[in-house]
């Protein structure tokens, strides 16, 4: 409806029902509906009958912030999650495990897979990297601030071979954070994605090379011999057929002083937390993915000829905390 901007646009100012009705084209009775629930929510401020304010909490819910673009992907996710319960039935509560015809294909009435759908809707694309960045912003202590970098690059590295290979690292928030915090470490950075993210990235530092590639296609000669390839979350995106294609592509560049990094949500063997639970559920109606437990993550890692030398944690944990599994080959 607009409502939100409307009311930003006047920042300390008040509006009247009719005044929103009026620069937003809606009913005015609509609008009147609609106040009294937003006000009732406490994001506006009634300031008498048919008069409104600003709250402290409405100008986040305005285009200017990113939260509205993390509304609008929660809600597709939600209308997936509701057809759940349907599709598993359809199913004969089957563990799904086909990414192209899954929840996500049976809710949204597609034959597209997830990401493929996002390239013919813009907005929900955008609004997934909004939220994505929202979550990183949330995992409290980065990765490198537990794990030693710099003890694990040793003093053998000497920087022809690139550092570190961001697998499918978005618009290079994570390797643009890595180096901020490392600038004195030898060797090249990779960013790499699919071409229309990196073509969308709008700043990342220029010592960063941007490479537009699939992780589900065989890793480019660029990337051959790095120290560190971080595939950073994208795991619990896919099923393991797809884990296991990924991890091969990987496995087939690195050396034997390469180190996998695998950064990950893990869903405790027992007494898993509730946030842990509900994202599961999420990755399973939309890719036909899950977040594994440690164990599972060790039996992936074996299959494809890793060994994992440690499981790395925060020192304080937040819901959204991740897990650092570090890996080496056979």
């Amino acid at each position: 409806m607009g409502i939100f901007n409307t009311m930003a646009a006047i920042g300390a100012g008040e509006l009247d029902v009719s005044e929103i009705a009026q620069r937003t084209g809606a009913a005015r009775l609509l609008v009147s509906r609609v106040m009294k629930l937003l006000a009732a929510m406490n994001l506006f401020k009634e300031v008498r009958e048919d008069r409104y304010a600003n709250s402290a909490f409405a100008p986040a819910f305005s285009d200017a912030s990113p939260l509205p673009k993390a509304v609008t992907h929660i809600v597709t996710a939600s209308e997936v999650l509701i057809k759940l319960p349907a599709y598993l039935k359809k199913t004969n509560y089957q563990n799904p495990e086909n990414t192209n015809d899954g929840p996500f294909q049976y809710a949204m009435d597609t034959k597209l897979q997830y990401y493929d759908w996002l390239k013919t809707e813009p907005e929900q694309a955008i609004a997934l990297n909004t939220t994505m960045m929202l979550q990183r912003m949330d995992r409290g202590e980065p990765w490198y601030d537990y794990y030693l970098v710099t003890s694990k690059i040793g003093t053998s590295f000497d920087g022809k071979a690139p550092l570190m290979v961001d697998v499918g690292g978005n618009i290079g928030i994570n390797i643009g954070n890595f180096h901020a915090r490392f600038p004195e470490l030898p060797g090249p950075l990779i960013l790499e994605d699919l071409p229309e993210v990196i073509s969308s990235i709008q700043e990342l530092d220029p010592a960063i090379k941007r490479i537009p590639h699939s992780f589900l296609e065989p890793q480019p000669d660029i990337a051959k011999g790095a120290k560190f390839y971080f595939p950073g979350t994208i795991l619990h995106d896919w099923p393991d057929a797809e884990c296991k294609a990924i991890l091969s592509h990987i496995r087939n560049v690195m050396t034997k002083d390469s180190i996998l990094l695998l950064y990950e949500n893990a869903v405790p063997d027992t007494n898993a937390g509730l946030y842990q639970v509900k994202l599961d559920f999420v990755m399973m109606s939309l890719f036909a993915a899950t977040d594994r437990t440690t164990k599972q993550f060790r039996g992936l890692l074996e299959s494809e000829g890793f060994d994992l030398v440690k499981v790395w944690q925060p020192k304080v944990s937040r819901p959204g905390s991740g897990f650092l599994f570090e890996a080496v080959l056979k």
